[in-house]
């Protein structure tokens, strides 16, 4: 199958614009040029890959999985590209991130000190918080983000795939009990990921089991390791992240409850509006992440 990799390109692009003519415009192209390489791709492989009307695009079913695949090679394409350059010149400029609360002092001050030893020029400036940031309008330059990418305008690379736990300390359980089943939780001293709702839920996985269980926790906190805090002081059972709470695990500080049952996995992922707007400074970061992120994290239970 002779296929243009020029009109793979195009396809990504088109996606990424949500329009023939802003991506033939950002290309440089006219738009007949693109709308004839789109159709002849789709032509070459003998299926649609987007559904068009007069006033937006939709991809298909096989278009997603075709352009998530384009779209990883032409990052990789870029990424060659620009090695040469990245070896040759000393890189220097300035990085603006987005993390969430619960990342901030376990992993992305080791990953941004790590980074600035290999790009000791490059400053970095850091934005905590657990709100979805607008990358435009807040300066933001790449966010990393805890669960699925809703937002098809932007960009996610997935950096770790990994799963929370049930957790509590040593002194905890042996002066209330170890519960057997996630129907007993509500009988302990509880500490949960919440702001101002009064009931949280825990649903919790085991082989085909499945249960959804009520609390109405004692200490309500919207940041992890204030959590985790309180659960190593004794004050009761929590779900927390794995790659929070994996040195206390390691260390003896806390233990896994019921590690049969167990939290659907979640995803983190780094977000950028566009590869083709990146700067050299956040592209070098954002595959410093994919590479070094998961050893960041050693101790994280992984899905």
């Amino acid at each position: 199958m002779n296929i243009d990799k020029n009109a793979m390109a195009l396809f990504v692009k088109v996606v990424e614009n949500n329009s023939f003519s802003k991506a033939a415009r950002r290309e440089g192209v006219p738009v007949s040029t693109v709308s004839r390489k789109i159709m002849d791709l789709e032509k070459a492989l003998d299926v649609r890959l987007l559904e068009r009307s007069t006033r937006k695009l939709r991809l298909t079913e096989t278009g997603q999985d075709y352009y998530e695949r384009c779209r990883r090679g032409l990052e990789e394409f870029e990424a060659a590209n620009l090695l040469i350059t990245d070896q040759q010149a000393e890189v220097s400029g300035r990085l603006r991130i987005s993390v969430p609360p619960s990342l901030s002092d376990v992993i992305i001050i080791p990953m941004i000190k790590a980074f600035q030893e290999e790009y000791p020029k490059v400053i970095v400036q850091c934005l905590v918080t657990d709100r979805r940031v607008d990358h435009i309008s807040d300066g933001v330059d790449l966010s990393l983000r805890v669960g699925e990418l809703r937002d098809s305008s932007l960009v996610a690379r997935r950096l770790l795939r990994y799963r929370a736990v049930l957790v509590a300390s040593p002194g905890y359980l042996a002066w209330a009990g170890v519960p057997k089943h996630p129907s007993e939780l509500p009988l302990h001293g509880l500490v949960a990921f919440s702001q101002w709702d009064t009931t949280v839920r825990w649903d919790l996985e085991k082989g085909e089991e499945t249960e959804k269980v009520e609390i109405e926790p004692q200490i309500a906190i919207n940041d992890y390791a204030s959590i985790q805090r309180a659960v190593i002081d004794g004050r009761g059972i929590s779900e927390i992240p794995s790659i929070v709470c994996g040195m206390a695990l390691k260390d003896g500080s806390l233990v896994e409850v019921m590690p049969d049952w167990q939290f659907a996995p979640t995803t983190i992922a780094a977000i950028y509006p566009s590869n083709r707007n990146l700067s050299r400074v956040v592209r070098l970061f954002r595959d410093f992440c994919v590479e070094r992120f998961p050893s960041m994290a050693p101790n994280a239970k992984l899905a």
